[in-house]
């Protein structure tokens, strides 16, 4: 006869699938987030000086300051409305735009921006720096075509998926045929212990990701993120 489970085992079995971890912000403030705006400009500047923070980037580069200092008073868009609403601290990023609106760039230059003051949170009771790598999805893709695992993208605690939407729908090793970031975001989606980032030429809600993703990838995206438009020019252009 089988031994029965311990509810100790179950439980230790549901923290490392990281159901019931919490992420803990530490919160920053005072801070001025002018200066901060300064600074975010000459990092921008420091990899092409025509960079510039403007009406159409004001709203969420000001907003990621704020993200990453911990400020409630962060601000983020309703997917569905776009009205601005309060933004939530433990929810990760997801920045919608068009092809040269700098939604790639606003991942890169914030994740430095973490680094100059060494910007703390503790998740899964250890403490680490608000910092993080950014990969393009169909990188992803490509490395599961090469080995047949994507499995280190599930469990990075803090990424940044740079074009999402962009990647082949299905990826293929050993006959096997797979949507790879569906089953990444679905699987990231049921953890409360890490952080997501996304960038993508598709709004969260639009009809293009559902019939891509399906709606448990739409619904999991609006748990996990909070939501941004960049719009305006190609600034690839100017």
């Amino acid at each position: 006869m089988a031994q029965p489970i311990s509810m100790s085992a179950i439980l230790d079995k549901i923290k490392k699938r990281g159901l019931f971890q919490s992420i803990k912000r530490y919160h920053y403030m005072p801070y001025d987030i002018y200066i901060a705006l300064n600074m975010v400009e000459a990092l921008g500047k420091d990899r092409n000086p025509r960079f510039m923070i403007d009406d159409d980037n004001r709203f969420i580069y000001e907003n990621m300051i704020r993200w990453i200092h911990g400020d409630p008073e962060m601000k983020c868009l309703c997917p569905q409305t776009k009205k601005i609403i309060p933004g939530r601290l433990d929810a990760g990023i997801y920045i919608a735009g068009n092809t040269g609106s700098g939604k790639s760039w606003v991942l890169e230059i914030m994740t430095a921006y973490c680094l100059i003051d060494n910007v703390q949170i503790t998740i899964d009771e250890k403490k680490r720096c608000l910092f993080w790598d950014n990969v393009r999805t169909d990188i992803i893709c490509d490395e599961f075509t090469k080995t047949g695992s994507f499995d280190k993208f599930k469990r990075i605690t803090i990424i940044g998926f740079q074009d999402f939407g962009t990647e082949p729908i299905e990826s293929i090793y050993m006959g096997n045929r797979i949507n790879v970031m569906k089953q990444i975001i679905e699987y990231r989606g049921d953890c409360t212990d890490l952080i997501t980032l996304i960038t993508s030429n598709l709004p969260m809600n639009h009809q293009c990701l559902i019939d891509r993703y399906g709606d448990r990838v739409s619904s999991r995206l609006n748990e996990m993120c909070n939501y941004f438009e960049l719009r305006g020019k190609d600034r690839r252009k100017c």
